[in-house]
């Protein structure tokens, strides 16, 4: 297959509202943390610098637009050493960021959005990659991107370098800025906004007594002011002919309405309370300028410039797991033409992905746990 009632925060998963959050969460900063008026705050900075390296991402950055050209090094790959760093040529004014959904329950990344804005043609491309994608590691119990987060601080290491990491085997650069936002806040921002409407495509029952602490979904179709409750509804239910996949395709449209809807509303029913929610569910590396700038810059987007992907791949079964394999060679065409913020193409070489080909299994690298992949009996 291939794609090309109030709730607790234990039951907020599987939602995908992180680009309208994201904006919430710049206009939170812009209200409160910036010491220049908001209208001035609006102004781009003279620079802003970028420094991204391969052993650490930026943390703060200063007020100062444009970014110098930066290296992009190739992903270092312990213990496979993988060569020297080639010589990049930034693209002008082209941003990349991650934004993941943290599901606090298990700490799992069940969604992880890669964003390249373009801040001088004002075009933001946005693709979803599957949480079951398989990453070339040496894991019996599951080799999912999703578990990438969780598996670093079980080990007590920095969860947002350990998957931005990955995230780089996969893309072949390292991401400028990443957000990472705990599910907690879902529901408490779309009713404190009033909701969101809505065309619910489709009936959508379902119901689950245990796992989710009597969690329900119960949409009629037919366009509707949804709540929050049932707005983490619509997007948690799966059960279409393509699962996962056609969860997704919903996602980006409900996210694309919400977006939308947020840019087209002046005035905001009780903003500073939404501002205030999504503040406390999010962690990233934008400084205060940097959010202010990107900001003024995202409020001249139109409608038609925000565009939704879903990694190409295929979805399969390795040792009782469910997986997601990256379409090698259409994944490379849509990170070149979308993603790659830089002026030379990515090529193959640069990634560290599994693949697979008239039915067996490779990786642009060493695939690591080769016997992994071995058909059973």
């Amino acid at each position: 297959m291939k794609s090309g009632k109030h709730v607790s925060k234990k039951n907020n998963r599987y939602f995908v509202l992180w680009l309208f959050v994201f904006v919430i969460a710049l206009v939170l900063a812009l209200l409160f943390f910036l010491p220049v008026p908001a209208q001035k705050a609006l102004t781009a900075p003279e620079e802003i610098q970028l420094d991204v390296t391969e052993e650490s991402l930026p943390t703060e950055e200063p007020s100062t637009p444009k970014p110098e050209p930066t290296p992009s090094p190739e992903p270092t790959l312990e213990p496979m050493p993988v060569g020297s760093a080639p010589e990049f040529e930034r693209q002008s004014g082209v941003y990349t960021f991650l934004l993941v959904g943290l599901d606090e329950l298990s700490n799992s990344t069940d969604t992880m959005m890669l964003v390249n804005f373009d801040t001088i043609h004002h075009k933001i491309d946005i693709v979803s990659i599957p949480r079951d994608t398989i990453i070339n590691v040496d894991w019996w119990d599951g080799r999912r991107l999703n578990s990438v987060y969780a598996a670093s601080l079980r080990n007590h290491g920095p969860g947002i370098d350990y998957l931005s990491m990955h995230m780089k085997w996969i893309t072949g650069f390292d991401v400028d800025y990443y957000a990472v936002m705990s599910v907690d806040i879902f529901v408490d921002i779309i009713d404190t906004i009033g909701g969101i409407w809505f065309d619910v495509p489709q009936e959508m029952r379902y119901g689950d007594t245990y796992a989710y602490n009597d969690f329900y979904i119960d949409l009629d179709p037919g366009y509707q002011l949804l709540d929050g409750y049932q707005a983490m509804g619509l997007c948690r239910y799966r059960s279409y002919f393509f699962g996962d996949l056609d969860r997704v395709e919903m996602q980006h449209a409900f996210l694309k309405e919400a977006v939308r809807q947020f840019l087209n509303i002046k005035n905001i029913p009780h903003a500073a309370k939404a501002i205030k929610i999504a503040a406390e569910g999010t962690n990233t590396n934008l400084s205060a300028s940097n959010i202010a700038w990107f900001l003024g810059q995202l409020l001249r987007c139109r409608e038609e410039d925000i565009s939704f992907y879903t990694a190409p791949g295929t979805a399969c079964t390795l040792q009782g797991y469910s997986y997601y394999v990256l379409d090698l060679y259409n994944w490379l065409s849509l990170l070149n033409e979308h993603f790659n913020p830089y002026e030379n193409p990515i090529t193959a070489g640069m990634l560290n992905i599994v693949y697979s080909e008239n039915g067996s299994y490779y990786s642009t690298r060493e695939l690591q746990g080769p016997y992994y992949f071995e058909p059973q009996d």
